[in-house]
């Protein structure tokens, strides 16, 4: 009798282990572990702010836009194509390695960032430099004594975080 009470028991015990998975499987994979060998990583920020000062090129990003911008990482491999959005903006992009110059891409892209309701859109091609960040697009609007900024920027970086 105690020997079938047990059996139940462990049954039970088996039963519940397996409806919890994340209480039995500890260690297991990180987001990274997803990216493969070949695999880079587009960063995309975006702000309220202006992202480059005026007088700078498109790759100098002002560091106040650095801190207050968000940032969205999206895997790529080296020649594909993507979509990435939220609720605030939305990217569709196609990516190229220049066989020439392995740390140059072809970036063609299309996008909004809709802060607000005040949408800023951009599409084109650009050369993008690895880990090199570049203003992809942005906007200015002159708003009862002052300018309000909107602005996009993105690199290209390593997929080994």
């Amino acid at each position: 009798m105690q020997r079938i009470a047990s059996l139940k028991f462990g049954l039970l015990g088996l039963t519940t282990l397996s409806l919890l998975p994340g209480m039995t499987q500890a260690g297991g994979p990180s987001p990274e572990h997803f990216l493969n060998d070949s695999a880079m990583v587009l960063e995309i920020r975006y702000c309220e702010c202006q992202a480059t000062e005026p007088g700078n090129t498109p790759t100098e990003l002002s560091p106040v836009f650095l801190k207050q911008s968000r940032l969205l990482q999206i895997g790529v491999d080296r020649e594909g194509t993507g979509f990435v959005s939220s609720p605030e903006i939305a990217l569709g992009f196609e990516l190229k390695a220049q066989p020439e110059a392995p740390s140059n891409f072809t970036f063609k892209f299309a996008g909004h960032y809709d802060p607000s309701n005040l949408k800023v859109t951009g599409t084109g091609e650009v050369l993008l430099t690895k880990d090199q960040w570049l203003n992809l697009f942005s906007s200015e609007h002159e708003r009862e004594n002052s300018t309000e900024y909107r602005d996009v920027a993105v690199r290209l970086v390593s997929g080994d975080l």
